[in-house]
């Protein structure tokens, strides 16, 4: 019995024990859910999304957050790998940058300048600040992240960096608009402001065209980087050709991350690459385009295009100036010219007045002592001396007295071939003598108000140049045709010789009164001045183009204005 009393009493005092030490367990475990409570009510209320990450970078704990922020439930992302918070691009680097932490964890704050990412579960990207901060339990290495969404801090800053370097370039470009430098210098100076700016994810290679030309076609002024095959094959391009054209002929920026079909001009070891062409356009005119080349598959970013944008419509208002100076210029030495020429003009005028009268004389007596003159004598041979040397004379008067009057063509519709076939006529002997074969190439275009005579004699001076042009022989070609001009509708006609061609550094020279190259007697430099000046006061122009040792293109444009009906 006593054996037994001992056993309940031991028996009583173990269960009295039992329950006072789980009235202790109770007490700790209301404890520590308390504390995990108070814990999870901390980690809740930061502001920013907590992540614990062990060893193997698999997620152990998150709070609300985290769950907020990248839109996982908590069930989603517990035991799952970090990676899948991570930018696809970013994760290589990331593995590295984990086994480098774990083998020397420190603390690193917020901060730091670095470029971090984060991906979103609807796949979207956040830039994020992130501190970490090791941790061990019960001997295993944890990494507390402190995740903040920096995302809209980010983009002020860069949109405050962009306005900076955009109102930089922009006073750079306008204050070097204001120096007395060639309009190419500036355009250069503005390449080099655009590539400086750090932000950009542009090569550093680039170009600027101008508009410039009949037909109009842009024309390469200023680069950096180009090799010499691109500049090559890059020096003018046609509006609405490759994508620059395009650009330029839609008034429109156009994109693209390779080099694909629209990319037309192609050339020889051309590297894979990307385009910004932004056009620089005044009002609807376009007046150039800015070319930017970028790394193949350069995603397109809305604040690098504002920015060429920026820069494209600045250097509009800088070109528009320019090319109102030289227009103003040009007026002023035309104007300055148009008074010399008046006044040479008159001073001519009244020269081959007083000159023409004594010299119709001498060329009368002359021509009657040639007649009476037996012939082989000397006296014959003086007479006929005379008369040739006066009828160069006669022939200087004539262009002179044309040139310095003023006078009104008579305009009657009617068809220019009909013109220039009288005009061959009347040349055919002249030109079948040097050897020269003439062609003509009509396209069916309407009659236009001329004065026949005026013309014919237009026709006739580019005639008789082609022809001291080709002593040895060749062919001469003469075309019409029509094409639209700045809104006005033109009768073209073209004459292509196969002669010597015209230098370069004269050519500008040609339609200056009394200027000429010829040795020979048949004038003095007029014909061509005549020719302008009677097409102008048609309401056209003329324009040329030559190469030595090939030929010239002479094309003479008459406007044609439908009449209503």
């Amino acid at each position: 019995m006593d054996d037994l009393d001992k056993t309940r009493e031991r028996l009583t005092h173990d269960l009295e024990k039992m329950r006072r030490e789980l009235a202790q367990l109770e007490t700790c475990r209301k404890e520590f859910e308390s504390a995990r409570e108070r814990y999870e009510k901390l980690l809740n209320a930061s502001p920013d999304a907590m992540i614990y990450v062990n060893r193997d970078s698999e997620i152990t704990l998150v709070n609300a957050q985290t769950e907020k922020l990248f839109g996982y439930t908590q069930a989603e992302l517990l035991g799952r790998k970090l990676d899948m918070l991570i930018p696809q691009r970013f994760r290589e680097r990331h593995h590295n940058f984990v086994t480098d932490y774990f083998e020397s964890p420190r603390v690193r704050h917020m901060g730091s300048n670095l470029r971090i990412y984060g991906q979103k579960r609807d796949g979207s990207e956040i830039r994020v600040d992130i501190s970490l901060s090791p941790i061990r339990i019960e001997k295993e290495l944890f990494v507390t992240a402190a995740i903040r969404d920096v995302t809209e801090r980010v983009q002020a800053q860069e949109q405050i960096e962009r306005n900076y370097h955009i109102q930089r370039v922009i006073n750079a470009v306008l204050k070097s608009s204001l120096e007395p430098i060639h309009l190419n210098r500036q355009l250069e100076s503005a390449l080099d402001l655009i590539l400086s700016v750090p932000y950009l994810a542009f090569r550093s290679k680039a170009s600027i065209y101008l508009v410039e030309g009949e037909p109009k076609e842009l024309v390469l002024k200023a680069e950096r980087g180009m090799t010499e095959s691109e500049r090559a094959v890059c020096q003018k391009v046609l509006l609405g050709k490759c994508l620059c054209g395009k650009a330029a002929a839609t008034c429109e920026v156009v994109f693209t991350d390779c080099v694909e079909e629209d990319h037309e001009i192609r050339f020889e070891d051309m590297f894979p690459h990307g385009h910004y062409c932004v056009p620089i356009v005044s009002g609807r005119k376009s007046l150039g385009v800015i070319n930017i080349y970028l790394q193949e598959w350069h995603q397109r970013e809305p604040a690098e295009e504002g920015f060429l944008s920026a820069v494209a419509n600045t250097l509009a208002g800088v070109i528009e100036r320019h090319l109102v100076e030289s227009e103003k210029r040009g007026l002023q030495e035309q104007l300055v010219q148009s008074e010399k020429l008046a006044a040479l003009g008159r001073i001519a005028a009244n020269v081959a007045h007083e000159i023409r009268n004594p010299l119709t004389s001498i060329g009368g007596f002359a021509r009657r002592l040639q007649k009476k003159a037996p012939a082989g004598t000397t006296e014959r041979e003086y007479a006929d001396f005379i008369v040739s040397e006066v009828t160069v004379l006669e022939n200087v008067l004539r262009d002179v007295l044309a040139y310095s009057r003023t006078s009104v063509p008579k305009l009657i519709k009617q068809s220019i071939h009909e013109v220039i076939d009288a005009t061959l006529m009347m040349y055919e002997e002249a030109y079948e003598a040097h050897g020269i074969m003439v062609r003509t190439v009509y396209r069916d275009v309407p009659a236009i108000p001329i004065d026949k005579e005026q013309v014919k004699e237009v026709i006739g001076n580019l005639l008789l140049n082609a022809i001291d042009a080709m002593p040895n022989g060749g062919t001469i070609t003469i075309s019409t045709d029509h094409a639209l001009l700045q809104d006005t509708t033109y009768v073209i006609v073209r004459m292509i010789d196969t002669g010597e061609g015209i230098a370069q550094e004269i050519l500008d020279k040609i339609f200056e009164p009394f200027f000429t190259t010829k040795v020979s007697k048949r004038g003095i430099g007029l014909g061509l001045p005549i020719s302008k000046k009677i097409v102008e006061e048609h309401g056209g122009f003329i324009s040329v183009e030559s190469t030595v040792g090939k030929g010239s293109i002479f094309s003479i444009y008459f406007p044609y204005r439908q009449e209503p009906l």
